[in-house]
């Protein structure tokens, strides 16, 4: 296996660390939900967290939208382009 250029360990750190924050802001959005009863608020922080994965999660390559339910490592492709999301960067 090919190691990665630095710059495309830096985008991997990043998705990883917003696949994390991603978690926890759902949960937080739950705990509004349901301890606060707070339905409006709870609703805008998963809005944002949505708006964030769609801004966050494109192909460095040719700049389309990817899914950010997928698992993302050193091999994953765009299925768009085709090409190694982490390389050639």
């Amino acid at each position: 296996m090919q190691t990665l250029p630095d710059k495309g360990s830096a985008l991997l750190a990043k998705y990883k660390r917003f696949q994390k924050l991603s978690l926890l802001i759902y949960a937080l959005a739950a705990i509004i939900f349901v301890f606060w009863h707070n339905i409006p608020a709870a609703i805008v922080v998963a809005v944002l967290n949505i708006f964030l994965e769609m801004k966050l999660y494109v192909c460095p390559h040719c700049g389309k939208k990817l899914d950010c339910r997928r698992k993302v490592n050193e091999e994953t492709c765009c299925p768009q382009c085709e090409k190694y999301l982490f390389r050639g960067l």
